[in-house]
């Protein structure tokens, strides 16, 4: 029992101001309890509802990996696109190239004969033909001839004594003309093309 006059407030009060480990007054009502919640202050933060950390990184779901992919594709498209034209350049000025051998043809008839595109076994595309040892074209017919198309003889190293160029479609196209001198009968035609390797790339 409680000493008449006083309350139940007054003495709870008074016991726990006479504690030595507690730091500040707790409020308590007539009935004695506490008025107030913790405050918080103490309580730890770690746990299964703690915020996560520079670890606990997103993993990217279905729709970044998707566009990774998408990206990844569209890529490799462009570059093969853009390798099909290169090739395409390539074998257009070879063709080109053919045509004037072939030509070349019907009026001094070769020996033998090999065609290479590009690709094929080289990057560039190169043509050849070799002429009879009695009977064959002289070099200096087959130089004229060939500087009446259009071609530009340049410096020539033995054995070629004709070295002759043009340009096609921004391809460099050369052929040499192998004899023993100018005045003597051809030994071979060498016609070459140029590739690229970016245009070989999957071919």
């Amino acid at each position: 029992m409680t000493p008449a006059g006083s309350r139940i407030g007054d003495s709870w009060t008074r016991v726990t101001a006479g504690r030595g480990d507690v730091s500040h007054t707790v409020p308590v009502s007539d009935s004695g309890f506490v008025d107030e919640a913790p405050t918080g202050r103490g309580v730890p933060t770690s746990g299964p509802d703690a915020a996560p950390t520079a670890r606990s990184r997103r993993r990217p779901g279905p729709a970044g990996i998707g566009f990774i992919v998408l990206v990844v594709a569209l890529l490799a498209f462009g570059f093969w696109a853009w390798s099909s034209r290169v090739h395409t350049d390539d074998v257009a000025a070879y063709e080109s190239l053919a045509r004037e051998v072939e030509e070349l043809d019907r009026s001094m008839v070769p020996l033998g004969h090999s065609e290479l595109p590009p690709c094929r076994e080289s990057i560039d595309g190169r043509i050849t033909r070799t002429y009879p040892p009695s009977t064959g074209p002289q070099a200096a017919e087959l130089v004229g001839y060939l500087e009446q198309k259009g071609w530009t003889q340049g410096s020539a190293v033995p054995p070629v004594v004709g070295h002759l160029t043009r340009v096609e479609n921004g391809h460099v196209l050369t052929v040499d003309v192998a004899a023993g001198a100018l005045n003597q009968l051809v030994a071979s035609l060498t016609a070459s093309s140029p590739g690229s390797s970016l245009g070989c790339l999957g071919r």
